[in-house]
Parts: C-alpha cells; structure tokens; sequence
C-alpha cells in the first residue's frame, strides 16, 4: 500500500508540472502557429505514417523513428490538433524534470535537488521547447530516463534496472541519435562506481558484468527498432544530410564559437553556479560528480566542433549546468551552516568571506544577463484562408512548410515531408526532384513560404509551374504564395 502512495505521488508531482506549465503558457501552446519549422516536418511525418505511409521508403526521414511513430498513434487517440501534439512533448518534459529531480536527490538531497531543477526549468528556451513538437526533448528524457535507471542499480544492484537503462537509452537513440556521445559517459560512470559494502576483489567483476548487462540491452532494442522500421538499410537517408553538410559562411549557425555564446548568454549566472559546483565535486572528491562534468565538457566540444549547431541543442548544455549547479549551491549551504560552529579568528574570517563574494558575484550576473527569447513563425491568415477555399477538391499540396498541410488535413508528397535547410544545402533534396515529384502527383495546390526564391530561381520549375498553375496568392515580399492546378 506504501508503494502505491508513493508511485501516485511521484506521478502527482509530475502531473503539477504539466499543470504550472499549462497555467504559464496555455496560449503559445493553443495559439502559437509554429514555434519552429521542425514541427510542421514531425507533423507531417507522423499524419502521413498514420494514413499508412512507411518511413525511409516512402516518407523521406533522416530521423531515427520513434517519435514519429508514437506522435502517430498519440494523434489516432486523441485528434489531429496542435495542442495534442504539444501536450506530449510536455508530458516527456515533465518526466525529464522529474528524473532530473530524483537523480540529484539520490545523491545531494531533496534541497539541491529541488535547486537544480528550478534552475533547468528557468533555463533558455526550456519551456518553450517543452511545448514544441521536435523530438529533443523526448531524446533526453530517455536519456534521463536511463541514468536515473543507473543511479537506481547503485543503490541496491538489481540487474533489472540495468535492463531498464540500457533499453531506455536505446529509445533515446532512437528518438534523436545526439545522446550517442552519454554512452562512453555512462560507462565510465559504471567504472569509477565502487560500493562501501562489496569486497574490492569482487568490484571488478561485478563492474564488468553490468557493462555487458547494460550493453547487450542497448544493442539489442536499438537494432531491435531499426530493423522493425528498416532504417539500417536507409543509410543515406538516415545520415547523409547530417554528415555532408557543406560551410555556409551566411548563416550563424556556422560560426561554433559565436552561436555557443549566443545560446548561453541567458545562463551566465547558473554557468558560474556550475563551476562553483565543479571546484566542489573535486575537492570534497565526490565521484558522482564526475557524469555531470564529463557531460558537459564532452557536449561543449562537440557543439564546437559540430557544423551546424542549433538553438535546440542547449538542453545538452543546460541539463549538466544546472546539475553541477546543485553541487555549487550544496557547497555555499554547507558554508553558511558550518559559519555558525566556527570561531571568528582571521583565518576563519578569511574563509567565511569567499561564500559571501562567490553570491555576490551570482547575484550580480542574475541581474546583468539580458533576457534573450526568440520568436516563432507567424501564421499568415490569408494565406490559409486559399488553401481551405480549394481544399474540397485537393488530394495533395506541394509545400515547403509542410505545418499547413497538418492544419487543413492535406497530404505533403511523402518524399518532401522534410524540405529543411540541412537537406537542401547538401544536395540531397534539388529541384529535379522536386520537379518530377510535381509531375507523379500533380498536387493540386502549391504553397511556398520558406524557400520562394530558391524554388523560382530554378527555370524548369518555374516553367512547370506556369504552366499547369496558376498563381491566385502573393504576398507584398512576393515570398509567400498559393498556387492552383489549371
């Protein structure tokens, strides 16, 4: 009976997050038309897989495919709205929050806990991409999912959660493969665990057991769902557009060094609180410590050395900071608890004084760091109005936002579900192709909003286009348009 109280606690402390979320922004959740054009492609992917498409051979994904696969089935249940889509990225975001919460628990207490948690919760862009249908935050829940599964096996040894981690990793693999990098992380973590109450001559075959335990569970459920969505066999597909990317010199977010300090310009404060953490990790020799810091030098490097690196990978930054801020906040309240026992000579003067500048110094960069949002794509009325007024005698629309599609309940071809940047600027997606899609389908709408110019920059295309269309929409900037089939 204990135990069931306590599972209907800990899901009523996530359902309050749900809530407080809900209550803060309920109207960017319903009203917002796009938060990011990776939504309209996750939209579009999984509306076209529920009216039985099938990933990588018909719809065009370089995605791993569970999320599309769920986001599938979530909208059979409960409707094909944008707020139904929205509400199960929260539901991962919560169960993010709430692993987050009990891994430093485990280790630092509830109060720490519950520090570090506000803290990823305030930080850049969380909430909004809480609220967004891309498939980050889900990737890192898993992720989360998994260590919080590990730290579980630390504290009693039970094989199952190594299972359970292993497994959930794999999930999270297979959501979005940026994790890949906290497999090496996780297995050093195993290594450098070593429990009070096991004999040291046995530690080391124990450790190897789990590694292998772990292992064989990650392997085995990733290939497991790879297999089942042949995606091993889409390897161009799946991983070309990511891997041939050429430099854009352009775009911003070409310039590592420059865009890294844009994403954490917003965080200074709780990135100072993070090294306050990591002084505290090695000098009280706390190897539990050792996962957050191992997180986010290796994440740091890779988003320095990765080309292109977006605003929506700063949860891989954000989730270690604010976990080492728990160590940076643990070590200034031991401080202050510890200035009461002390006498007050020079030496401990001068000891009690570091706390003290190290808040001042936080209290000044929480004041001075600017708030830095970001804004969304803006919905254009008119536009969505011509697409309903054809809607009656249209089968498919050809669109490079592919989100109006999901909103007027119209199919985007299958092999241009994804027009994204990263696939038009490595070739993989070129206007011969779009071209002969035009012609096996003969979509009886076109819509252009995101890439007009370089769509009309093309002759053949153009000309195709003129003379089977006709253009029944523009706007003043001639970037938005609607077409209609002759």
């Amino acid at each position: 009976m204990l135990r069931w109280k306590n599972i209907l606690f800990q899901l009523l402390i996530i359902a309050l997050f749900v809530g407080i979320v809900l209550l803060i922004r309920l109207q960017p959740i319903t009203q917002t038309f796009e938060f990011d054009y990776d939504e309209g492609f996750n939209l579009m992917k999984a509306f076209l897989y529920s009216k039985g498409f099938a990933l990588y051979t018909q719809i065009w994904n370089d995605q791993p495919p569970i999320f599309t696969v769920l986001l599938s089935h979530w909208l059979n249940i409960f409707g094909n709205s944008i707020f139904a889509a929205r509400f199960l990225t929260l539901l991962f975001s919560a169960l993010l929050i709430w692993c987050f919460y009990q891994i430093i628990r485990l280790t630092l207490g509830n109060l720490a806990a519950l520090v570090a948690t506000i803290l990823l919760f305030t930080s850049w862009l969380y909430i909004r991409l809480s609220i967004s249908v891309m498939i980050g935050i889900p990737s890192l829940t898993l992720a989360m999912l998994s260590i919080y599964f590990l730290y579980l096996y630390k504290q009693n040894y039970r094989n199952l959660y190594l299972v359970l981690s292993g497994s959930c990793l794999a999930l999270s693999l297979q959501t979005k493969l940026f994790t890949l990098y906290l497999i090496p992380l996780m297995l050093f973590d195993l290594l450098a665990f070593q429990s009070k109450f096991i004999e040291e001559r046995k530690i080391l075959k124990i450790q190897l057991k789990a590694i292998s335990l772990w292992l064989i569970s990650l392997v085995f459920i990733y290939i497991l769902i790879g297999s089942q969505y042949q995606q091993f066999w889409n390897y161009e597909q799946f991983l070309g557009t990511h891997l041939n990317q050429p430099s854009d010199s352009r775009l911003e977010n070409f310039n590592n060094l420059k865009y890294l300090n844009y994403m954490i310009s917003q965080d200074y404060d709780y990135i100072f609180l993070a090294f306050i953490g990591i002084w505290a990790i090695f000098s009280k020799k706390q190897k539990n410590g050792l996962l957050p810091i191992t997180w986010l030098v290796t994440a740091t490097f890779i988003l320095l050395r990765h080309k292109p690196i977006w605003y929506h990978y700063y949860p891989l930054l954000a989730i270690p900071i604010c976990w080492l801020g728990a160590y940076g906040f643990d070590l200034l309240r031991d401080f202050f608890i510890k200035k009461s026992h002390v006498n007050l000579n020079l030496m401990n003067l001068k000891k009690l004084t570091i706390p003290y500048v190290l808040i001042l110094i936080l209290i000044c960069l929480i004041i001075i760091t600017p708030p830095n949002p970001r804004g969304s794509v803006p919905k254009n009325i008119e536009l969505m109005q011509m697409i309903l007024k054809y809607k009656n005698s249209t089968q498919w629309i050809f669109t490079d936002n592919p989100i109006y599609g999901f909103y007027t309940g119209l199919r985007v071809p299958p092999e241009i579900a994804v027009m994204s940047y990263k696939r038009l600027n490595s070739g993989d997606l070129t206007s011969t192709k779009m071209l002969a899609v035009l012609q096996n389908y003969r979509p009886e709408q076109i819509i252009l909003t995101r890439w007009t110019s370089q769509i009309k920059s093309d002759r053949n295309l153009m000309t195709y286009i003129s003379d089977h269309y006709s253009k029944t929409y523009s706007n003043e900037q001639e970037i938005e348009e609607h077409y209609v089939l002759k």
